[in-house]
């Protein structure tokens, strides 16, 4: 079996057991991403020699004895947006492509000190502010599945990568769904964790009450793999200061958990394929033994919309002086989701964020008062395709993202940990559902996540690609 083939877990046994080495799996990486990558875009950089030499390192490591984690010699690449010595970060835009990082951003360090070995930066909406994977300075990222079509945003790349098997895993962000939405467009796994699990030192950023990084994988086990190497406090990051460095132990087996179904307020503006494969995923966890109820999800208008100030307000403090100095070099799709916040007054930010913890209270003694998990849809459509979007109207297609956003924003707000699961497929393209728990319960995501893969085989399809 080829290295690219195995899942992160599989090809770091692979190593461990002496069936492939770190150099020959990197080198099995970068042979998929010359092949493949030029048609996809999910690259912005990759770093061959430095990879390479990683690599080597890894394994002379491993021959004397010193290995670093269960991730030594594993394949790993980034969104491009975290700071590294000497490299080039540029958060998808050319106002930064010639920023040279003065060292390495928390993860990058920890995925180093993991024994990760990283191949490159991955493409993104330029300033993480977008839905489409469409970047006029780096390419337009496209889906593995049908490169007609998008691969949502703004983790386009990471996405993209792990779905067209150019590594086994990868790093994004999600502030709005922005690795959800790709990863359910894409057909693979991702974690958005709960708020302040993941350091954001170092890390470009898009709205940071609501920046958070994490990954992206074909597998569940794979994702608590990157997770546990890149989580816990970090002394830099002072929203990280406090929190427990290791999970509360509620995980347990699926079958005692307790499954609040959440589709019905998503369901008039879905597909009723899409929902027919959410229904099938119930019934899955049904066999397995999770007890089903339906729940209601208290003040999801109210949650997106004050999500929306926040985000558009901070999105504009972060860029005017990039907007008044560099305001042609930037994208119309970019300028367009971040002048807004130029007219918001910072104030308004605060006001949104400071009624966070009463609707979070709320929320929580509502939605999870029966149930350990929540399950409600990633989008109520597969991936539409490039020209179906630039053939309609503006309106439609903030319409089109409003729908989707429902589902993913009020989780940011709120700070939830929640996780992507691939689910079906509809017209061949990939559906995906998420699993959403109480602050820091990624335990319990990982437990009922992984038992739903163990049972069923969607995240296991790979897409076709032509050579």
């Amino acid at each position: 079996m080829m290295a690219m083939d195995l899942c992160a877990a599989e090809l770091a046994r692979a190593m461990r057991e002496g069936r492939t080495t770190a150099v020959a799996a990197t080198e099995a990486c970068l042979e998929r991403i010359a092949v493949h990558d030029g048609s996809l875009r999910a690259f912005i950089a990759v770093d061959r020699d430095d990879a390479l030499a990683a690599a080597r390192v890894r394994d002379g490591e491993r021959k004397a004895g010193r290995v670093r984690g269960p991730l030594h010699g594993v394949p790993v690449a980034i969104k491009d947006i975290f700071e590294r010595t000497g490299k080039p970060m540029t958060g998808g835009s050319l106002v930064y492509a010639n920023r040279i990082g003065e060292r390495n951003a928390t993860v990058v360090a920890r995925l180093q000190a993991a024994g990760a070995v990283l191949v490159g930066t991955l493409n993104l909406d330029e300033f993480a502010a977008g839905g489409t994977g469409d970047n006029p300075h780096y390419g337009r990222c496209r889906n593995p599945w049908d490169p007609a079509r998008i691969t949502g945003g703004s983790s386009s790349g990471t996405a993209a990568a792990v779905a067209a098997r150019l590594v086994p895993i990868a790093i994004g962000s999600d502030t709005g769904g922005s690795i959800r939405l790709p990863a359910a467009f894409c057909g693979v796994t991702a974690l958005k964790a709960t708020q302040g699990r993941v350091s954001g030192t170092g890390v470009f950023p898009r709205a940071r009450p609501f920046d958070c990084v994490g990954p992206a994988a074909r597998t569940v086990e794979d994702c608590r793999l990157l997770y546990t190497a890149i989580a816990g406090a970090d002394p830099e990051d002072c929203a990280t200061v406090g929190l427990p460095e290791d999970l509360p132990g509620e995980g347990g087996e699926a079958g005692a958990l307790r499954l609040g179904i959440a589709i019905a307020p998503f369901a008039a503006a879905a597909d009723p394929r899409v929902l027919a494969c959410l229904e099938a995923a119930v019934a899955a966890f049904g066999r397995l033994g999770v007890r089903r109820t339906d729940v209601d999800l208290p003040d999801l208008d109210l949650m997106t919309q004050l999500h929306q100030v926040v985000v558009k307000t901070e999105g504009g403090q972060l860029h005017r002086a990039a907007l008044r100095q560099e305001a042609r070099r930037i994208s119309l799709p970019a300028r367009s989701a971040i002048e807004t916040g130029l007219f918001l007054a910072p104030s308004r930010s605060a006001q949104a964020l400071a009624v966070r913890p009463a609707l979070l209270r709320q929320f929580v003694a509502r939605a999870f008062a029966d149930a350990d998990v929540l399950l409600l849809p990633l989008a109520g459509t597969v991936a539409p395709r490039h020209e179906d979007l630039h053939a309609t109207t503006a309106a439609a297609i903030v319409r089109f993202f409003g729908e989707s956003a429902r589902a993913l924003r009020f989780v940011n707000y709120l700070g939830l940990p929640a996780i992507a699961l691939p689910c079906g497929f509809v017209d061949g393209m990939p559906v995906g559902l998420q699993l959403v728990a109480r602050p820091l319960r990624e335990d319990t995501l990982f437990a009922l996540g992984a038992a739903f893969q163990g049972a069923t085989g969607w995240h296991a399809a790979a897409p076709a690609l032509p050579r």
